[in-house]
């Protein structure tokens, strides 16, 4: 508790804070880090599984994976944590969440600024004609809605340059006070140098990272109790 005090002090003083959330963030939800003990990189080849070579490769066996995957997110709803993150934003004390993550969680809990910098798994883009549609599971390969062309979903796969999110997402971290990194293993390139670029840091993730001694402030526990205690110290309450 005195720890999250530390937190607070830094969210206060800070005239502009942007976020980094990892898979960590979302694991509360039940949806498994792609790089845990029990997560998909641990039952798949990700470059197997999730990468443009896949895709133009075997369309259907790609989908198969995927739609596998979007199941899970579908399923999914937003944790403490998200929650936390979304007051945090409507009361001023954060201007931007950064997110690795493709569920869409952070929107169903409400929070309004997001750059999403690996894409979302919930769109898609016609390949023939641009056009652009919500993807849902489906037994058969997504065809667009237009003209019948086959629809690529809207992340970032293994070996796709990274999308104008991050850049944006780049240009506003030089102009931040503080970086929260909550729920993020910061391994993952180039995501993982987004808070080194912003004047502090702060880390909130269950395992050390690898930029903890950059920090200002870090907590090794789960991101769902640790925000909603956050919120304590900063004397909001969760709707």
């Amino acid at each position: 508790m005195i720890k999250i005090r530390e937190l607070a002090h830094l969210i206060q003083k800070s005239k502009h804070t942007v976020v980094l959330t990892g898979a960590g963030i979302s694991t509360g939800s039940g949806i498994p880090d792609f790089r845990g003990p029990t997560g998909l990189w641990k039952q798949v080849d990700p470059l197997d599984a999730l990468s443009v070579d896949a895709f133009y490769r075997d369309p259907k066996r790609f989908y198969q994976f995927y739609f596998h995957m979007l199941s899970e997110f579908s399923q999914a709803k937003p944790n403490p944590a998200h929650f936390a993150l979304a007051q945090l934003e409507k009361r001023g004390f954060v201007q931007t969440v950064h997110t690795q993550n493709i569920d869409e969680l952070h929107q169903r809990a409400g929070t309004k600024n997001i750059l999403e910098i690996h894409g979302t798994s919930f769109k898609g883009r016609c390949l023939n004609c641009g056009h652009q549609q919500l993807l849902k599971p489906i037994s058969s390969l997504p065809l667009c809605e237009q003209c019948k062309g086959l629809v690529r979903p809207m992340v970032v796969l293994f070996g796709d340059p990274m999308p104008e999110d991050y850049l944006l997402a780049e240009e506003e971290a030089y102009n931040a006070d503080l970086a929260l990194v909550v729920g993020s293993s910061l391994q993952v390139s180039p995501a993982c140098y987004l808070p080194l670029r912003t004047q502090e840091m702060a880390i909130i993730n269950l395992e050390p990272t690898p930029y903890d001694d950059k920090a200002s402030f870090v907590l090794h526990q789960k991101a769902e109790e640790a925000l909603p205690t956050l919120m304590q110290f900063l004397d909001l309450e969760a709707e």
